[in-house]
Formats: C-alpha cells, structure tokens, sequence
C-alpha cells in the first residue's frame, strides 16, 4: 500500500472515530473533522497537493455520515420467485447501481444507490448485510463508511446522498461500493466526472 493511500485510509479512520464524539447532527461538523484529519495526514506525506487532496477526501468521508435512505422494493416472496429461489442457502444478488450526476462541480451534490436482494432458507429471519463503501480517485483510495443492516429478505435499495468539497481536484472519480452478507460479497463501481 503506498504512502498516499495510507494516509487517506488513516484519514478517513481518524474522521469517523473524531466524529464519533462530535454532535452527529449536522454534515458539516463531520465534514470538518473528516477535513482535519485528510488535511494532516495528507501533510505527513510530504507535500501540499496531498495534504489539499487527503483534505478533500476527508472532508467527503466525514460528509456521508448519515444520510443513508433504505426502501424494500421487493418482498421475499416476490423475490424469491424472481430468482427461482430452491432455499438451500443463503442469496446475495446485486441488482443495479446508480449515480446522478454523472459530471458534477466542486462543492456538488452525487446521489448514489445500490440496489440488492438478500434470500436465506429460513423465511423469518432477516438477513444482516453490511455495506462498505469508498471513494476512488487516481491511485488513491479512501474508506467513506460502513454500516451493518439487519434486512427483512427481499430486495432492497440503499441510496446516499454525498455534498462534495468545494476544493475537490478536478478528475474522475470512481465510488466502489461493497454488500456483503458474510459469505456471498457482491462489488459495484460507479463513476462521476469532478469538472
């Protein structure tokens, strides 16, 4: 792992543990915190581009914090016969993803969704699914949260809605979100353009 990735990872970790002991109530405290933390761990590396990015990045970490929408579009019922469902095991199927804009300004807003369906044999238990998410862009990487949910089986959707720093570098960008359910991982890229 290089020295630059580190940092942001390092970054992203310090933000949402900083965050953790901050009143959550608002975007921009976690924002600033996630700002912080980028901002030093970025100047560690050794020059002012990377603390400006880890900055950036961190302040997008610490932005995400809780603006998570959930929406069942489908029961287990419905899924299951969808996918023919024998209920040997358990099922993880990543349906779709989206992310709109597709080009966006330093300080925009990108809303991004993922959309699953989750089976298991038993039909009353819910299914626990944990959902990761990160940002990448270049060579760099950095962790935006994770979040454990415990599903009713069916198919779901999980949308978030990122406000974006106002001195985020220009360039592509790519949001990598992961939905795993303990056994089965299931991995969705999308990308935005930073004008």
């Amino acid at each position: 792992m290089n020295r630059t990735l580190s940092s942001l990872v390092a970054a992203s970790l310090t933000a949402t543990q900083l965050c953790g002991c901050a009143d959550m109530g608002t975007t921009g405290q976690g924002a600033a915190v996630g700002a912080v933390a980028g901002g030093v761990l970025g100047a560690i590396t050794g020059n002012g581009k990377s603390a400006a990015i880890g900055a950036a990045v961190g302040a997008v970490a610490g932005a995400v914090i809780g603006h998570y929408i959930d929406e069942q579009n489908a029961t287990r019922v419905d899924a299951a016969k969808k996918y023919s469902y024998d209920a040997r095991s358990n099922k993880l199927e990543l349906e779709r993803t989206t992310l709109s804009p597709d080009r966006v300004t330093p300080g925009g807003t990108v809303d991004a969704a993922v959309q699953y369906t989750a089976l298991a044999p038993d039909t009353s238990q819910q299914v626990k699914v944990t959902e990761t998410r990160s940002l990448v862009g270049g060579k760099d990487s950095v962790d935006l949260g994770q979040r454990e949910v415990l599903r009713p089986q069916g198919t779901h959707t999980s949308s978030v809605k990122m406000t974006l720093p106002k001195d985020l570098p220009k360039g592509a960008y790519t949001l990598v979100t992961t939905i795993s359910d303990g056994s089965i991982t299931r991995v969705a890229r999308s990308g935005f353009t930073v004008v």
